[in-house]
């Protein structure tokens, strides 16, 4: 994960040799810019309100840490809905079956609804490791944690799977091998995923493999440089893939597979060789 990128000071409050007040109130444009900023890290209702009476007793430091307790519960729900997105596109995927190569409509939308998903997550990642700095005494201002938390800029590091989320909460930490990385932004995101949309459509069949599935591709020289291309910044941000490519005289075979419990993921982005089973959508 990257470093967490943001102006002004690196923890709340200020010294004494500051020429400040450590027990002053904060000034009215920085009460303004605090509430508006914790509402856009999805704070609000009888939560904000409890969060800016905090704020206004002149605590930095309370504020902080009841701000950065409030961040990681939205960052759990925002990650835990990054993943049951994925796991409703893998059964669409899985209902729409093999027998056709392109990305079905309804994986495409909530293909798009998972780009969005993990730029939010970005944003409180990103925010509460600005709210992890450490803590001074005095009111809050323009420079401190609290009210720099939603500014703050990272890399997004997203949980691939449930199971993975568990053994996180389980062992205090994410299996770097497991989770999903972004750079680039939302629009990097989702430009992604529009170009792996573009290339899977062009497959002209599909095969089961050991962990995954293959894509099966007629001999095209643009589109091997593309899938090359696309394997290689995937891996980049989610290293419990395996890409494998095989030109021969009868084609190109693309081969996709992970781990059994990031199964879902492949299984979302790229489809199924199992034919759709009777009576499911088409």
């Amino acid at each position: 994960m990257s470093n967490v990128q943001t102006g002004g000071r690196a923890c709340c409050g200020t010294a004494a040799a500051d020429g400040t007040n450590p027990g002053a109130v904060a000034e009215p444009a920085v009460r303004v810019r605090f509430a508006a900023d914790a509402e856009q890290l999805g704070i609000t209702g009888d939560d904000l309100t409890d969060l800016v009476a905090v704020f206004d007793s002149g605590d930095c430091p309370a504020t902080q840490t009841r701000m950065a307790r409030l961040v990681r519960a939205r960052l759990a729900g925002v990650q835990e809905r990054s993943v049951a997105l994925t796991e409703q596109a893998a059964a669409v995927q899985v209902a729409h079956g093999g027998d056709r190569p392109g990305m079905p409509a309804p994986v495409a939308d909530l293909a798009d609804e998972i780009v969005t998903t993990l730029a939010g997550a970005a944003r409180l990642q990103a925010a509460a490791a600005r709210l992890a700095e450490p803590l001074a005494p005095g009111a809050c201002d323009e420079g401190c944690a609290c009210v720099t938390a939603a500014s703050a800029q990272t890399t997004p590091h997203i949980p691939a799977t449930r199971m993975v989320m568990s053994a996180a909460a389980l062992s205090g930490g994410i299996r770097p091998d497991l989770v999903c990385t972004f750079d680039g932004g939302l629009d990097a995101m989702r430009g992604r995923t529009g170009e792996w949309q573009a290339v899977i459509g062009r497959a002209i069949g599909r095969e089961p493999a050991e962990g995954g599935v293959t894509l099966v591709y007629d001999h095209d020289p643009a589109v091997t440089v593309e899938l090359a291309r696309l394997a290689a910044v995937e891996f980049a941000c989610c290293s419990f893939f395996a890409f494998t490519l095989t030109v021969a005289p009868e084609g190109m075979r693309f081969t996709v597979s992970a781990p059994n419990e990031a199964r879902d993921v492949v299984t979302a982005v790229f489809g199924t060789a199992t034919p759709a089973p009777v009576g499911g959508t088409r």
